[in-house]
């Protein structure tokens, strides 16, 4: 399966909070906490070959193992969040490895790593490696509701990647009633699983609960303090796709010119998560008659798509404007 804009919020339910310790009963130590610090500053700045240089000197002079899994699985969060997802595989692997030398394998140090990592890889398309690590976190045993969340809405986005329909729902909610559980129902992470969701009942096109599942998740970005502009560029594209669906062009072009203004001031313009987003556009565009715009950002569409295909990665948003299409086409047919 593919990526998707839903799928890269859903996945990175553990940016939102990931400067924390490797385990939740071990705080970390002050210079660990401070290493940690720079090195986060240091990434979110862009100096990240600054932070591999720090934090390589620490590998190297520290005897904290857990301080180097801590740091190393924060860079990979971070990478993850700048969609730079081979990267973050990578610091997520090494994390791992260096966390699996003082913890057992079922211990709960390893969980957000291992979280990181599936998530890389399933945006990468490697669903299998994904599993792998989701089968990993599976033998974690988790009581905080708070990770409970970050497994289910893992899980749920797995299950969605892989075209289990009923197994995703059953994931996604799940999540969304760890978060509630925990008082996190009001934070972004909330509504990434229900964007997430939402995008899975347009798929099996059970429009009134996606547009519920969406109506939900715009309200807690709207006023959650821990939402980026990524996540609601998503649900903007994902609502867009649900307008598509029921033939609401001006409401589709309302939300995708939204998203395409928020787009514009953010750097990672190149990542596969725009390529959706202009391809919807361009057609909505077409279909309110638009064609000048809508040549314009069909450009803009066609540096990404050829870049995503060059990457291997194909995005499920898509199949609203080729399920638009094949309607349409099936309806002239029955004429």
């Amino acid at each position: 399966m593919s990526s998707a804009p839903w799928l890269a919020s859903v996945i990175l339910t553990v940016c939102h909070a990931a400067c924390q310790g490797s385990s939740p009963n071990e705080p970390i130590s002050a210079p660990c906490a401070e290493l940690n610090q720079v090195v986060i500053a240091q990434t979110t700045s862009g100096q990240l070959d600054k932070a591999e240089a720090l934090l390589s000197t620490a590998l190297v002079t520290s005897s904290e193992d857990s301080c180097k899994g801590l740091v190393l699985n924060n860079m990979a969060a971070l990478m993850s969040v700048s969609e730079r997802f081979v990267e973050a595989e990578q610091f997520a692997e090494r994390s791992i490895r260096i966390l699996s030398k003082n913890y057992p394998s079922d211990d709960l140090a390893l969980l957000r790593p291992l979280q990181i990592l599936a998530g890389a890889r399933l945006e990468q398309g490697k669903t299998g490696k994904a599993r792998e690590a989701l089968n990993k976190m599976r033998s974690i045993r988790v009581e905080r509701p708070e990770d409970r969340e970050l497994f289910h809405a893992m899980a749920a986005a797995q299950f969605h990647a892989e075209g289990k329909p009923m197994e995703a729902e059953s994931e996604y909610l799940a999540a969304v009633s760890a978060s509630e559980e925990a008082g996190r129902g009001s934070n972004a992470d909330a509504g990434a699983e229900l964007t997430g969701l939402g995008a899975l009942y347009i798929e099996e096109r059970r429009l009134d609960a996606a547009r519920r599942a969406l109506d939900r998740a715009f309200a807690i970005f709207v006023h959650a303090k821990d939402a980026v502009p990524m996540d609601q560029i998503r649900l903007l594209n994902v609502r867009a796709v649900l307008h598509i669906r029921q033939k609401e062009w001006p409401e589709a072009e309302r939300d995708l010119s939204d998203a395409v203004s928020m787009a514009e001031g953010e750097s990672q313009e190149d990542s596969v998560a725009f390529a959706s987003l202009f391809t919807n556009y361009a057609s909505v565009l077409r279909k309110n008659h638009h064609r000048r715009e809508a040549r314009a950002i069909e450009r803009r569409a066609a540096v990404l798509n050829g870049k995503r295909a060059k990457d291997g990665v194909v995005d499920v948003s898509e199949l609203a404007v080729r399920s638009q299409s094949k309607d349409e086409q099936a309806s002239k047919g029955k004429q």
